[in-house]
């Protein structure tokens, strides 16, 4: 049966090669041809965002976990040694601003107790990161140590703001006295 389907093409063939598909028929092949085109292209995002995926790991556990501590292990007396010149300064800074405050206590101005507390607080948890700095030496650790620093000093500096501004009101509460009895 098959030959003899063959054999009618073959004799007929002119008769098929006149007629044209229609515009229907075309429409039909050319989005199937786009759709094999965004197969390719779908393909190619998968591809990239697998990529992607792959280096923004790497990149991840670099930060968290590389290169970032490696070097301070490497050189442990070389931050050591930047530490504590960072640390001097800082402590140098405090001493002097605290000096300034005792200087206002002795002027009968009360010190906020809230104040000391604080300094208090910031001073043991120092002590917890110095134990920790010579047990695991980090830059993370280093930084949290300098925040720290940064914090006290900061809020020495606010209470000597806070202490001026009263002292400075009484001064002119003291002189606009003194005008009105003069």
């Amino acid at each position: 049966m098959s030959d003899q389907f063959e054999k009618f093409i073959r004799d007929n063939r002119h008769e098929f090669d006149n007629d044209e598909p229609t515009n229907r028929v075309w429409e039909s092949v050319y989005k199937k041809l786009g759709s094999a085109a965004g197969r390719q292209y779908n393909w190619l995002w998968k591809a990239a965002s697998i990529l992607f995926f792959i280096t923004s790991s790497v990149m991840f556990y670099q930060l968290n976990y590389g290169s970032d501590d490696r070097p301070i292990a490497f050189n442990k007396e070389k931050v050591n040694d930047e530490f504590l010149s960072v640390e001097s300064f800082y402590f140098q800074k405090i001493s002097e601003k605290k000096e300034l405050i005792y200087d206002f206590e002795e002027s009968n101005i009360k010190v906020d107790e809230a104040f000391e507390q604080d300094l208090q607080k910031l001073d043991a948890m120092y002590e917890v990161l110095k134990d920790e700095l010579k047990n695991n030496p980090s830059k993370k650790v280093v930084d949290a140590l300098i925040l720290n620093l940064l914090v006290r000093v900061d809020i020495l500096n606010k209470e000597l703001q806070e202490l001026e501004d009263y002292a400075s009101k009484n001064k002119k509460e003291e002189d606009g006295t003194e005008e009105i009895n003069v």
